[in-house]
């Protein structure tokens, strides 16, 4: 079952940006079964140069033994920096972690493409080892109906406890515009050990489309929250904060609704130290 699946989404294209909704519903499955998918794709990802540890992990989780010798030592060491480890619960901040499985849900939402419409994704490119890396928190590169490719850069917010989406969408919208250059820099240089010459070549003039806010570059803010959190509007001034990508509107918000977000988190962290 792709991730997707578990969501129902629901598009808003306003004069200047366009924002999709994607909120879990009970009916389509269980939250259990949601959190179990992204704790199987998040340790796949996080084990993909060394998929034997992840098949050692997934073996354990479906109820075979525990993992063993090298496998034993490198999973925790692969889940310890963002989950913490079951007998240190407390060595990862909650904030951290459930910022963590935010951009996790973003990443593979935006894999699968579905929330993307009319523009072919060419390459996503991964947040960070850990929430707090440094660098953007993700980065999508599409190619758009006219057929040039268009980026568009990424930041990934949680929104729990007392905040409102309203305040999460601001602090993103102001840390995309004071980082974004920063943030391209190091995707600049990630971009020249890509084999596709035509994709690297863009890779490196990441930085001048954006500060000339041309066509080919975009922005985007992606909140995760709890369904009581949904506002009934939302990314209203997305144009005002970054006019300069609202003509042509190249400017998108996604706002994930799932259940008691702070508890789905611990319920993927859950399912993550099973398989240890």
């Amino acid at each position: 079952m792709r991730l997707s699946d578990f969501f129902q989404s629901t598009e808003t294209v306003a004069e200047t940006h366009s924002w999709t909704l994607v909120c879990h519903g009970e009916t389509i499955a269980p939250l259990e079964a949601l959190a179990k998918t992204l704790a199987e794709r998040t340790m796949e990802h996080r084990c993909r140069g060394c998929p034997h540890h992840y098949r050692a992990w997934k073996q354990h989780l479906d109820g075979g033994p525990p993992p063993r010798g090298a496998s034993e030592k490198a999973l925790r060491d692969f889940i310890r920096p963002v989950f913490g480890l079951p007998e240190d619960p407390d060595d990862v901040q909650m904030d951290h972690m459930e910022g963590f499985v935010a951009q996790q849900l973003w990443y593979f939402l935006s894999l699968e493409a579905r929330i993307l419409s009319q523009e072919t994704v060419v390459r996503v490119e991964p947040p960070g080892f850990t929430s707090t890396d440094p660098g953007g928190d993700g980065l999508v590169i599409h190619r758009v109906p006219l057929g040039y490719l268009m980026f568009r850069l990424w930041e990934i917010k949680k929104c729990t406890g007392q905040s409102t989406v309203s305040s999460s969408v601001s602090r993103a919208y102001s840390q995309l515009g004071a980082k974004a250059t920063e943030y391209l820099a190091r995707y600049t240089a990630i971009g020249q050990e890509i084999s596709d010459p035509q994709l690297a070549e863009f890779y490196g003039q990441l930085i001048d489309l954006w500060v000339d806010a041309r066509p080919e570059a975009a922005a985007g803010v992606s909140v995760a929250a709890s369904v009581d959190h949904i506002p009934k509007r939302c990314f209203t001034t997305f144009g005002q904060r970054f006019p300069a990508f609202a003509d042509p509107v190249r400017l998108r918000g996604m706002l994930t609704a799932i259940g008691d977000f702070s508890g789905f988190a611990l319920a993927v962290r859950e399912f993550i130290w099973i398989g240890l």
